[in-house]
């Protein structure tokens, strides 16, 4: 009789077990792809945060040709895009933030519109922290792109 109750009613004996590791990988899948994402991230924020402080940067940078001429407007201090691309990769250059970074670029728009407020945007690739099966066909990195605006007053 004691076997009998061993052995399960139906004779399924053991197939809680393959249920129990199917529920494992499972949720050990989802902990990884949760892990990457959150390093992607993490990762695309210190590029906005750098982002940030090039912008910042950026709006100090005045256009001297611009300031000193006999027919500029004195209502602040002048931007071009030149000044702006300059102040950009001076402090990329000098920050250590940007080193950390595969594949830092300086987009295309950074610059100035109005000649006031500095736009700066930068693309990086994020690699993701951990690699599950399910992210492989991304294994080389993300392409994330950021951008940042300061005002010169």
């Amino acid at each position: 009789m004691t076997a009998k109750m061993r052995m399960g009613r139906d004779g399924e004996e053991g197939q809680i077990t393959l249920l129990s590791i199917g529920f494992g990988l499972l949720a050990l899948t989802l902990v990884l792809v949760v892990v990457a994402a959150s390093s992607v991230y993490l990762e695309r924020k210190q590029l906005l945060a750098l982002a940030d402080g090039a912008a910042a940067d950026a709006a100090d940078a005045i256009d001297y040709e611009l300031y000193y001429s006999p027919d500029a407007a004195r209502d602040g201090l002048p931007l071009s895009n030149a000044s702006v691309q300059e102040s950009v990769e001076s402090y990329l250059g000098d920050s250590v933030a940007a080193g950390r970074f595969r594949a830092l670029q300086v987009g295309r728009t950074t610059g100035t519109v109005d000649g006031r407020m500095a736009h700066v945007t930068l693309s990086a690739v994020a690699r993701p922290a951990v690699v599950p099966w399910v992210l492989a066909p991304w294994a080389d990195g993300f392409a994330i792109t950021v951008t940042s605006s300061a005002r010169a007053d």
